[in-house]
C-alpha cells in the first residue's frame, strides 16, 4: 500500500502545480476531442478496438483523456474512465459528452477499485500504467482486470520495453515507476492470470518528412541493438522497440482473483 500512496501523492502534487494551460483539454468538448494524442490514437487503434460501437470500454489511468477522446471520435458510445481524482478533473467533459457514461475515482489502487466494481467491460485499456504497479501486487491487479472483462473481452496494455534501446531512461523517467517489463515477463504475467490469445503489436501512424527521417535512424540503431541482444541477451520474442503494446483475451479459464495477492 505504501507504493500506491506514493503514486497518488505524486499525482496530487502535480495537480497542485498544474496551470490552466496544462488543463486546456478540459476547457471544452472541442478541445478535448482535438488533442493531438487523440488524433494519433484514432489511426493507431482502429484495428484493435471492438467492432461493436456499443461495446463497454474502460480506460484505466486515462490522464488527459486522449484514448477516451479517440473512442468518441471513432463512434463508440459506451465509454468509462478511471483515474486518481478522475471526477474532479473531467466532470465538465462527462456532462457535455453523452458517449462518456461514467468516470470513477481510484481511491488507492486499481485492484481495490475493480474488486469493488461488479461491472463487466468488453475492452479495457491501460497505457503506461502497469509499470506503476509494485511487483507484489501484479497478480492482484491483473487478476482483477481479468475478472472485470466479459467473456471474449480484450485487455490492451502499453508499457516501456526494458529490452528497448533506452530502457534505463524509460524506467527512471518518473518517480512512480515500480517494475519493468519485456515481452517475455509480460506474456508470462498475462498467461498466468488466465488470458489467452496474447499478441504484441506495433502501432503505426502517418508521419511527416522529419518524422520519417527519425524512423530511419531509429531502425538503424534498433538493428545494432538486436545484434547486441543476439550475441549477449536471452530475448525470447525479438521485440526491441521502446514500447510494448499487447492485447490479451478473456475466454474460458476460471477467475483467479484473490485479495491475498494485494
Amino acid at each position: 500500500m505504501e507504493a500506491d500512496f506514493f503514486t497518488k501523492e505524486v499525482y496530487r502534487r502535480m495537480g497542485l502545480k498544474a496551470t490552466k494551460a496544462d488543463k486546456f483539454h478540459y476547457q471544452s468538448l472541442e478541445n478535448f476531442l482535438s488533442q493531438g494524442d487523440a488524433k494519433i490514437a484514432e489511426l493507431e487503434y482502429k484495428k484493435l478496438l471492438p467492432k461493436d460501437k456499443n461495446a463497454r470500454i474502460l480506460d484505466i489511468g486515462f490522464g488527459s483523456g486522449w484514448f477516451m477522446a479517440a473512442c468518441v471520435s471513432l463512434g463508440y458510445t459506451n465509454i468509462c474512465g478511471a483515474d486518481f481524482f478522475a471526477k474532479e478533473k473531467s466532470k465538465d467533459i462527462v456532462n457535455s459528452c453523452d458517449a462518456i457514461k461514467e468516470v470513477y475515482d481510484i481511491e488507492d489502487n486499481i485492484g481495490n477499485f475493480l474488486s469493488h466494481n461488479a461491472e463487466k467491460f468488453d475492452f479495457i485499456h491501460m497505457s503506461h500504467v502497469i509499470e506503476h504497479v509494485p511487483k507484489y501486487s501484479l497478480f492482484y491487479v491483473v487478476d482483477s482486470l481479468y475478472k472485470s472483462l466479459s467473456k471474449g473481452g480484450t485487455l490492451l496494455m502499453r508499457t516501456p520495453n526494458m529490452e528497448g534501446p533506452a530502457a534505463l531512461s524509460s524506467y527512471y523517467v518518473t518517480l512512480t515507476h515500480e517494475y519493468g517489463f519485456c515481452a517475455s515477463n509480460l506474456h508470462s504475467l498475462l498467461d498466468l492470470s488466465g488470458f489467452e490469445d496474447i499478441s504484441f503489436h506495433e502501432l503505426k501512424s502517418p508521419k511527416n518528412f522529419k518524422q520519417q527521417i527519425g524512423t530511419i535512424l531509429r531502425k538503424l540503431l534498433l538493428y545494432l541493438h538486436k545484434v547486441k541482444h543476439r550475441l549477449f541477451g536471452v530475448n525470447q520474442f525479438g521485440i526491441f522497440n521502446a514500447e510494448l503494446v499487447v492485447t490479451a483475451t478473456r475466454k474460458d479459464r476460471p477467475e483467479l482473483f484473490n485479495e491475498k495477492f494485494k
